[in-house]
């Protein structure tokens, strides 16, 4: 009988103990422990994506969009004034890719050299000059000497010259998030220009860098006589050094163009 007792009793006593434990002061507190750590968990993973997402959305100096309605003065006078000189096109800051498209668009070979990671590839992206068999583009900073440096980035004015970008309207266009400034390595083009093709034209736009960026180019100026084009915006950013007084010495006089300057050869 007591056999029997036990075995009938026993379904009636397990469901007595698994509710005596629910009601369990110790367990309850161990339950909402578990449930507030697993909440807090699940926050951090939230505040985590928010994060990455926000930097990723922070990006301290874009590329500027291709536009095909954007208006290249500048690579047009120098196209015009090299109308009888055979070679290619060096473009020296293609950032946005206005100069390199006008360029290609008259036929010529074009190089273009961006220094700002985001706006090679931004460049990488515009179909018509990525695949044109014409056009090469080069993620580098022309210099005068092999050498590490930082970028100061500021939107489209960036430069190499920290001052350039610390005033006016320059200063409003640093990155208020993010990096400001930018690791990268300068290099002379005559290093990296084939020996084999003539150059006709020279186009620098680097906020204040010129003077650098054409003394790296001398050997090529020497021997092509490429028209030259320049960034001159007077006293608004500060220099490496006087591009006329580099080029008179070969034989240029430059004229002003706008904010730029145009350099050939004496008639």
């Amino acid at each position: 009988r007591a056999k029997a007792y036990l075995v009938c009793a026993a379904p009636l006593l397990l469901r007595s103990l698994v509710q005596l434990r629910g009601r369990s002061p110790y367990l309850a507190r161990r339950r909402r422990r578990r449930r507030r750590r697993a909440e807090a968990s699940r926050m951090r993973t939230c505040w985590c994506a928010l994060l990455l997402a926000v930097l990723s959305s922070t990006t301290p100096a874009a590329g500027l969009a291709y536009n095909e309605r954007r208006k290249c003065p500048l690579m047009n006078v120098l196209l015009a004034e090299a109308t009888f000189k055979k070679g290619m096109v060096i473009d020296v800051g293609a950032n946005g890719g206005c100069e390199m498209a006008t360029a290609l668009r008259h036929g010529r070979r074009v190089i273009g050299v961006e220094c700002l990671e985001s706006a090679y590839h931004e460049l990488r992206n515009v179909p018509h000059i990525e695949k044109h068999p014409n056009a090469t583009l080069l993620h580098v900073c022309a210099g005068n000497s092999t050498r590490m440096a930082e970028l100061n980035l500021a939107s489209d004015s960036l430069s190499l010259i920290e001052d350039n970008v610390a005033h006016g309207k320059e200063r409003a266009k640093v990155p208020t998030t993010g990096r400001v400034r930018e690791p990268v390595v300068l290099v002379p083009l005559d290093q990296l220009l084939p020996p084999a093709e003539q150059v006709a034209v020279i186009k620098v736009d680097v906020q204040g860098g010129e003077y650098e960026v054409l003394q790296g180019l001398l050997q090529t100026i020497t021997r092509d006589r490429p028209v030259i084009g320049y960034e001159d915006a007077g006293p608004k950013f500060k220099k490496h050094g006087n591009v006329r007084s580099l080029l008179k010495p070969l034989g240029y006089v430059c004229k002003r163009s706008g904010e730029d300057q145009v350099c050939s050869e004496t008639p």
